[in-house]
């Protein structure tokens, strides 16, 4: 069935893979960027959209009703990394990491699920990341983040039900996407924590640089959307990052 998506952060990476498969598959596709597209001879239709701001996330989606008529399924993949030293963390960088994660979702969210409600039914898949159950060294900020949403997202699953409206959060390992260029690099040269950190953060690179495909990821999120009912959450990456949640579940705190 033909569904009308709406799809944040599609300017690159996972969400431009997401726009381009969703749209490939037949579906009517609204990608969203901070900034104007010159190029609009995608098969998706790119709009101007700040997840940190109202006024333009409430005109992007007037745009898309006014237009569709109705939004299907709404993925927030908008999303900021950051990594430092959760002691020596920039509470501005911090600020700004949460504001696009967390609060940024909420505010779509917000916009779409009144238009959704009243057609008694729609999806809200909200791109999350392994490091939200595990937690990474120097990844704090992000990973906390990314846990934040996941539980907003689990008061929401009840919450949206009753109304035909079904939520789940997508728990990403490792994707080969851009985010190593735009991730927020925050620490002291001369802390105590750089050498650690420095020797992390190449490990960091590198495995993202041999991350899942993003078409890869993609193709998963998309197949999982057709299901008639979503579990609350879902993993995605390569096995031993999968397998990481479940140490984690049946590890005893202490011995963490």
């Amino acid at each position: 069935m033909k569904k009308t998506v709406l799809i944040t952060g599609a300017s690159s990476g996972l969400g431009k893979a997401l726009a381009e498969n969703f749209a490939t598959a037949g579906h009517e596709v609204y990608g969203t960027s901070r900034h104007a597209q010159k190029d609009q001879s995608t098969p998706y239709t790119m709009l101007k959209m700040d997840v940190l701001d109202e006024s333009s996330i409430e005109a992007a989606i007037s745009k898309i009703l006014e237009q569709a008529g109705h939004i299907d399924l709404l993925i927030n993949n908008a999303g900021l990394g950051m990594d430092t030293p959760v002691e020596e963390a920039c509470l501005e960088y911090t600020h700004r990491v949460f504001n696009t994660n967390v609060y940024g979702a909420i505010r779509t969210c917000q916009a779409v699920m009144p238009s959704m409600r009243q057609r008694g039914e729609g999806q809200i898949i909200n791109i999350s990341s392994i490091g939200a159950r595990v937690g990474l060294p120097f990844r704090g900020i992000y990973c906390g983040s990314k846990a934040a949403l996941d539980i907003i997202a689990q008061s929401m699953r009840f919450e949206f039900m009753p109304f035909g409206i079904q939520t789940c959060s997508v728990m990403l390992g490792d994707v080969r996407t851009n985010i190593n260029a735009n991730r927020i690099k925050s620490y002291k040269s001369s802390g105590p924590y750089s050498a650690a950190f420095e020797k992390s953060y190449r490990q960091i690179n590198k495995e993202v640089e041999e991350g899942m495909p993003a078409d890869k990821a993609a193709q998963l999120i998309s197949k999982l959307s057709e299901r008639s009912l979503l579990p609350p959450c879902y993993t995605i990456g390569k096995p031993l990052q999968r397998f990481s949640i479940t140490l984690k579940k049946t590890a005893a705190c202490d011995l963490v």
